[in-house]
């Protein structure tokens, strides 16, 4: 019994999608949390008189350099759940040709 050559390619292709997918979304993570978090600018406490105010707290906010790797990541996503469908219909199709063949 011989099994549709195309079949396996295909498998085989949507498997490496998503091997390359899982990868680029564990370096976008990295990528996120090597980011800098740099203070904003401190609040002026309003009790007090202009260009001579008080920083209360400091307010963290999250730096550019993790902007480019959350959108990597959701665009990752979006090409890991479509190479798991092609994994999903090859599977499937794989199963109808050995059902076929048996």
């Amino acid at each position: 019994m011989q099994v549709n050559s195309s079949s396996t390619s295909v498998l085989n292709q949507g498997l490496q999608g998503l091997q390359k997918s899982q990868q680029e979304i564990q370096r976008s993570a990295n990528d996120i949390a090597q980011a800098a978090i740099a203070p904003a600018s401190p609040a002026v406490n309003p009790g007090s008189e202009a260009g001579q105010g008080v920083a209360s707290e400091q307010q963290v906010q999250p730096s550019q350099d993790v902007v480019e790797p959350l959108i990597n990541i959701r665009r990752q996503e979006q090409l890991f759940n479509a190479n798991a469908q092609v994994v999903k219909t090859a599977d499937e199709t794989l199963g109808s040709l050995l059902d076929v063949k048996a």
